[in-house]
Protein backbone atom coordinates (compact mmCIF):
# COMPACT_ATOMS: atom_id res chain seq x y z
CA UNK A 1 0.00 0.00 0.00
CA UNK A 2 1.48 3.22 -1.00
CA UNK A 3 1.52 6.17 1.29
CA UNK A 4 -1.11 8.39 -0.40
CA UNK A 5 -3.31 5.08 0.21
CA UNK A 6 -3.19 4.76 3.49
CA UNK A 7 -5.64 7.69 4.15
CA UNK A 8 -8.69 5.19 3.04
CA UNK A 9 -7.43 2.49 5.92
CA UNK A 10 -4.77 3.87 7.82
CA UNK A 11 -3.24 1.87 10.32
CA UNK A 12 -3.76 4.41 13.21
CA UNK A 13 -7.20 5.02 12.67
CA UNK A 14 -9.66 5.03 15.85
CA UNK A 15 -10.92 1.30 16.58
CA UNK A 16 -13.88 3.41 17.75
CA UNK A 17 -13.81 5.53 14.96
CA UNK A 18 -14.65 9.31 14.69
CA UNK A 19 -17.94 11.57 15.00
CA UNK A 20 -17.81 13.21 11.80
CA UNK A 21 -16.34 11.32 8.93
CA UNK A 22 -15.24 12.82 5.63
CA UNK A 23 -16.11 12.12 2.38
CA UNK A 24 -13.72 9.44 0.77
CA UNK A 25 -12.32 12.40 -2.29
CA UNK A 26 -12.31 14.94 0.25
CA UNK A 27 -10.12 12.71 2.64
CA UNK A 28 -8.22 11.87 -0.26
CA UNK A 29 -7.09 15.22 -0.89
CA UNK A 30 -6.52 16.31 2.94
CA UNK A 31 -4.04 13.29 2.72
CA UNK A 32 -2.34 13.62 -0.44
CA UNK A 33 2.01 14.53 0.77
CA UNK A 34 3.49 17.18 -0.73
CA UNK A 35 7.09 15.97 0.25
CA UNK A 36 9.23 19.30 -0.32
CA UNK A 37 6.90 21.26 2.16
CA UNK A 38 8.02 18.54 4.42
CA UNK A 39 11.50 18.94 3.63
CA UNK A 40 11.64 22.58 3.53
CA UNK A 41 10.15 22.45 7.38
CA UNK A 42 13.39 20.68 8.27
CA UNK A 43 15.88 22.62 6.42
CA UNK A 44 13.99 25.60 8.02
CA UNK A 45 14.27 24.27 11.60
CA UNK A 46 17.77 23.32 10.96
CA UNK A 47 18.81 26.81 9.95
CA UNK A 48 16.99 28.37 12.90
CA UNK A 49 19.14 26.14 15.03
CA UNK A 50 22.46 26.91 13.33
CA UNK A 51 21.59 30.69 13.45
CA UNK A 52 20.94 30.79 16.79
CA UNK A 53 24.22 28.71 17.60
CA UNK A 54 26.11 31.57 15.62
CA UNK A 55 24.04 34.31 17.50
CA UNK A 56 25.69 33.14 20.33
CA UNK A 57 29.53 32.82 19.09
CA UNK A 58 28.81 36.24 17.99
CA UNK A 59 27.18 37.96 20.25
CA UNK A 60 27.75 36.15 24.10
CA UNK A 61 25.79 36.69 27.12
CA UNK A 62 22.98 35.90 29.62
CA UNK A 63 20.60 37.21 28.13
CA UNK A 64 21.51 35.95 24.48
CA UNK A 65 22.29 32.59 26.01
CA UNK A 66 18.39 31.78 27.29
CA UNK A 67 16.99 33.32 24.15
CA UNK A 68 19.09 30.44 22.17
CA UNK A 69 17.95 28.15 24.81
CA UNK A 70 14.24 28.77 24.51
CA UNK A 71 14.72 29.15 20.74
CA UNK A 72 16.64 25.83 19.99
CA UNK A 73 14.09 24.32 22.88
CA UNK A 74 11.21 25.04 20.83
CA UNK A 75 13.06 23.94 17.14
CA UNK A 76 14.08 20.29 18.84
CA UNK A 77 10.33 20.27 19.92
CA UNK A 78 9.59 21.19 15.54
CA UNK A 79 12.10 18.27 14.81
CA UNK A 80 9.86 15.61 17.27
CA UNK A 81 7.18 16.99 15.38
CA UNK A 82 8.18 16.55 11.69
CA UNK A 83 9.30 12.79 13.07
CA UNK A 84 6.08 12.42 14.43
CA UNK A 85 4.22 12.59 11.14
CA UNK A 86 7.14 10.54 9.87
CA UNK A 87 5.94 7.57 12.62
CA UNK A 88 2.44 7.93 10.96
CA UNK A 89 4.08 7.35 7.36
CA UNK A 90 3.12 10.99 6.64
CA UNK A 91 6.61 12.73 6.09
CA UNK A 92 7.85 11.41 2.15
CA UNK A 93 5.97 8.93 0.09
CA UNK A 94 8.50 6.23 -0.29
CA UNK A 95 8.25 4.46 3.28
CA UNK A 96 11.75 3.75 3.52
CA UNK A 97 13.11 7.24 2.50
CA UNK A 98 10.03 8.38 5.11
CA UNK A 99 12.25 6.72 7.67
CA UNK A 100 15.78 7.11 6.77
CA UNK A 101 15.20 11.05 6.49
CA UNK A 102 13.52 11.42 9.12
CA UNK A 103 16.09 8.97 11.91
CA UNK A 104 18.87 11.00 10.53
CA UNK A 105 17.58 14.02 10.63
CA UNK A 106 15.10 14.30 12.92
CA UNK A 107 14.50 11.51 15.35
CA UNK A 108 18.16 9.92 16.17
CA UNK A 109 19.24 13.90 16.40
CA UNK A 110 16.86 13.95 19.64
CA UNK A 111 18.06 10.38 20.76
CA UNK A 112 14.20 8.91 19.77
CA UNK A 113 13.49 6.30 17.56
CA UNK A 114 10.87 6.38 14.79
CA UNK A 115 9.92 2.52 14.97
CA UNK A 116 9.97 2.66 18.34
CA UNK A 117 7.81 5.73 18.48
CA UNK A 118 5.52 4.55 16.23
CA UNK A 119 4.98 1.39 18.38
CA UNK A 120 3.59 3.27 21.06
CA UNK A 121 1.94 6.42 19.16
CA UNK A 122 0.16 3.82 16.84
CA UNK A 123 -1.45 2.10 19.61
CA UNK A 124 -2.25 5.53 21.27
CA UNK A 125 -4.44 6.71 18.29
CA UNK A 126 -6.06 3.50 17.85
CA UNK A 127 -7.17 2.88 21.41
CA UNK A 128 -7.44 6.25 22.38
CA UNK A 129 -8.01 6.30 26.33
CA UNK A 130 -8.46 2.90 26.91
CA UNK A 131 -5.73 0.37 28.52
CA UNK A 132 -3.80 -0.26 25.27
CA UNK A 133 -3.55 3.49 24.79
CA UNK A 134 0.82 3.18 23.96
CA UNK A 135 0.99 6.87 26.20
CA UNK A 136 0.37 4.46 28.98
CA UNK A 137 3.90 2.97 27.73
CA UNK A 138 5.26 5.76 26.73
CA UNK A 139 5.04 8.56 28.80
CA UNK A 140 3.97 6.36 31.87
CA UNK A 141 0.66 7.93 32.10
CA UNK A 142 -0.84 5.15 34.62
CA UNK A 143 0.35 2.88 37.46
CA UNK A 144 0.30 -1.06 37.26
CA UNK A 145 -3.56 -1.01 38.72
CA UNK A 146 -4.70 1.42 35.63
CA UNK A 147 -4.47 4.50 37.90
CA UNK A 148 -3.27 8.10 36.51
CA UNK A 149 -0.38 8.67 38.07
CA UNK A 150 0.17 11.99 40.17
CA UNK A 151 1.54 14.13 37.52
CA UNK A 152 -0.60 13.54 34.88
CA UNK A 153 -4.12 14.04 37.04
CA UNK A 154 -6.04 17.17 36.26
CA UNK A 155 -7.47 19.38 36.90
CA UNK A 156 -4.33 20.65 39.33
CA UNK A 157 -4.07 24.25 41.07
CA UNK A 158 -2.50 26.49 39.05
CA UNK A 159 0.45 26.40 41.93
CA UNK A 160 0.84 22.50 41.58
CA UNK A 161 0.88 22.87 37.86
CA UNK A 162 3.73 25.49 38.05
CA UNK A 163 5.32 23.10 40.26
CA UNK A 164 4.98 20.20 37.87
CA UNK A 165 6.38 22.83 35.12
CA UNK A 166 9.49 23.28 37.43
CA UNK A 167 9.77 20.16 37.78
CA UNK A 168 10.37 19.14 34.19
CA UNK A 169 12.37 22.11 33.70
CA UNK A 170 15.14 20.77 35.92
CA UNK A 171 16.96 18.68 33.66
CA UNK A 172 16.58 15.12 35.30
CA UNK A 173 13.50 14.35 33.39
CA UNK A 174 15.35 15.30 30.02
CA UNK A 175 18.68 13.04 31.07
CA UNK A 176 16.08 10.29 31.62
CA UNK A 177 14.83 10.33 28.07
CA UNK A 178 17.81 10.80 27.05
CA UNK A 179 18.80 7.11 28.80
CA UNK A 180 15.32 5.82 27.83
CA UNK A 181 16.01 6.71 23.77
CA UNK A 182 19.75 5.08 24.17
CA UNK A 183 18.68 1.70 26.06
CA UNK A 184 15.56 1.77 26.79
CA UNK A 185 12.53 0.66 25.23
CA UNK A 186 12.29 3.27 22.34
CA UNK A 187 15.33 1.78 20.84
CA UNK A 188 14.81 -1.93 21.46
CA UNK A 189 11.70 -1.58 19.04
CA UNK A 190 13.59 -0.72 16.21
CA UNK A 191 14.87 -3.25 14.20
CA UNK A 192 18.29 -4.20 14.19
CA UNK A 193 19.93 -3.26 10.99
CA UNK A 194 18.52 0.14 11.95
CA UNK A 195 20.04 0.13 15.48
CA UNK A 196 23.47 -0.51 14.01
CA UNK A 197 23.41 2.43 11.47
CA UNK A 198 22.23 4.59 14.61
CA UNK A 199 25.22 3.41 16.77
CA UNK A 200 26.86 4.65 13.61
CA UNK A 201 25.41 7.96 13.24
CA UNK A 202 26.36 8.35 16.84
CA UNK A 203 29.70 7.27 16.63
CA UNK A 204 30.68 9.49 14.05
CA UNK A 205 28.89 12.39 15.97
CA UNK A 206 30.75 11.39 19.03
CA UNK A 207 34.29 11.65 16.64
CA UNK A 208 33.12 15.09 15.24
CA UNK A 209 32.59 16.87 18.49
CA UNK A 210 35.84 15.16 19.98
CA UNK A 211 38.19 16.42 17.18
CA UNK A 212 36.33 19.58 16.67
CA UNK A 213 36.78 20.08 20.84
CA UNK A 214 33.04 21.14 20.88
CA UNK A 215 31.60 19.06 23.39
CA UNK A 216 30.48 22.04 25.49
CA UNK A 217 29.00 23.52 22.85
CA UNK A 218 26.85 20.43 22.06
CA UNK A 219 26.00 20.14 25.82
CA UNK A 220 25.29 24.13 26.29
CA UNK A 221 23.11 24.37 22.93
CA UNK A 222 22.23 21.07 22.44
CA UNK A 223 21.31 19.25 25.88
CA UNK A 224 20.54 22.17 27.61
CA UNK A 225 17.96 23.31 25.90
CA UNK A 226 16.70 19.57 24.94
CA UNK A 227 16.39 19.23 28.91
CA UNK A 228 14.93 22.07 29.98
CA UNK A 229 12.80 24.44 27.83
CA UNK A 230 12.04 21.43 24.80
CA UNK A 231 10.89 18.99 28.37
CA UNK A 232 8.88 21.98 29.75
CA UNK A 233 7.06 22.47 26.23
CA UNK A 234 6.51 18.83 25.41
CA UNK A 235 4.51 18.05 28.92
CA UNK A 236 2.81 21.48 28.13
CA UNK A 237 1.32 20.21 25.30
CA UNK A 238 0.42 16.76 26.46
CA UNK A 239 -1.39 17.97 29.15
CA UNK A 240 -3.30 20.63 26.59
CA UNK A 241 -3.97 17.47 24.21
CA UNK A 242 -5.69 15.21 26.81
CA UNK A 243 -6.24 16.56 29.86
CA UNK A 244 -9.71 18.08 31.72
CA UNK A 245 -11.16 18.07 28.33
CA UNK A 246 -14.01 20.48 28.56
CA UNK A 247 -17.43 19.18 26.17
CA UNK A 248 -20.77 17.55 26.66
CA UNK A 249 -20.32 15.22 24.21
CA UNK A 250 -18.19 11.75 25.20
CA UNK A 251 -16.90 11.20 22.24
CA UNK A 252 -15.35 14.44 22.50
CA UNK A 253 -13.96 14.45 25.69
CA UNK A 254 -10.86 12.59 24.95
CA UNK A 255 -8.92 15.60 23.03
CA UNK A 256 -8.64 19.30 22.47
CA UNK A 257 -7.37 21.44 19.65
CA UNK A 258 -5.09 24.20 20.48
CA UNK A 259 -4.66 27.13 18.13
CA UNK A 260 -1.39 28.83 19.21
CA UNK A 261 -1.04 32.59 18.52
CA UNK A 262 2.00 32.93 16.39
CA UNK A 263 4.46 33.28 19.20
CA UNK A 264 3.48 30.62 20.54
CA UNK A 265 4.10 28.45 17.29
CA UNK A 266 7.46 29.62 17.60
CA UNK A 267 8.12 29.15 21.06
CA UNK A 268 6.32 26.22 22.09
CA UNK A 269 3.63 24.40 19.74
CA UNK A 270 5.26 24.24 16.36
CA UNK A 271 4.11 23.01 13.14
CA UNK A 272 0.20 22.77 13.45
CA UNK A 273 0.53 20.08 16.35
CA UNK A 274 -1.98 21.94 18.45
CA UNK A 275 -4.46 20.62 16.03
CA UNK A 276 -5.03 17.27 18.14
CA UNK A 277 -8.78 16.75 17.46
CA UNK A 278 -8.35 16.76 13.73
CA UNK A 279 -5.00 14.85 13.64
CA UNK A 280 -6.24 11.78 16.10
CA UNK A 281 -9.65 11.93 14.05
CA UNK A 282 -7.09 11.87 10.68
CA UNK A 283 -3.93 10.75 11.18
CA UNK A 284 -3.34 10.40 7.14
CA UNK A 285 -3.58 14.33 7.13
CA UNK A 286 0.06 15.56 6.95
CA UNK A 287 0.97 18.53 9.47
CA UNK A 288 0.58 21.39 6.45
CA UNK A 289 -3.24 20.52 5.96
CA UNK A 290 -4.62 20.15 9.46
CA UNK A 291 -5.42 23.62 8.89
CA UNK A 292 -7.43 23.21 6.17
CA UNK A 293 -9.19 19.77 7.85
CA UNK A 294 -9.72 22.19 11.23
CA UNK A 295 -11.60 25.05 8.46
CA UNK A 296 -13.46 21.78 7.02
CA UNK A 297 -14.57 20.54 10.62
CA UNK A 298 -15.61 23.73 11.87
CA UNK A 299 -18.69 23.99 8.93
CA UNK A 300 -19.85 20.66 10.52
CA UNK A 301 -22.27 21.89 13.15
CA UNK A 302 -21.61 18.86 16.05
CA UNK A 303 -17.93 19.81 15.73
CA UNK A 304 -18.72 23.28 16.31
CA UNK A 305 -21.05 22.29 19.30
CA UNK A 306 -18.86 20.01 21.06
CA UNK A 307 -14.93 20.20 20.42
CA UNK A 308 -13.27 21.63 22.72
CA UNK A 309 -10.86 24.32 20.85
CA UNK A 310 -8.32 26.66 22.86
CA UNK A 311 -7.06 29.77 21.25
CA UNK A 312 -3.84 29.92 22.76
CA UNK A 313 -1.49 27.70 24.37
CA UNK A 314 -2.06 29.80 28.02
CA UNK A 315 -5.50 29.81 28.06
CA UNK A 316 -5.43 25.91 27.60
CA UNK A 317 -3.18 25.91 30.83
CA UNK A 318 -5.99 27.74 31.98
CA UNK A 319 -8.36 25.47 31.39
CA UNK A 320 -6.77 22.65 32.75
CA UNK A 321 -6.58 24.10 36.38
CA UNK A 322 -8.29 25.16 38.89
CA UNK A 323 -8.26 27.58 41.44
Amino acid sequence: MSADQEHEGHPHDAIAGVPVRLEAAELRELSRLQPARALLATALEWLGIAAAVALVSWRPGVVVYLLAVVFIGARQHALTVLGHDASHHRYLNHKLGNDLVASVFLMWPMFVSVWGFRSFHGDHHKYLGGVRDGNRLLWRTHTGRGELRPEWVYPKTRGELVRELARRAAFATGLRWIVRGLIGSLMLREPGPWRVARLGCYAAAIAVLSVGGWWLEYVGLWLVPMCTWHVTIQYMRLIAEHSAVHSDDPAYQATRTTIPTRLEALLILPRNIGYHIEHHWYPSVPFYKLPALHARLMREPGFRRNADISTSILRSMILVTKR
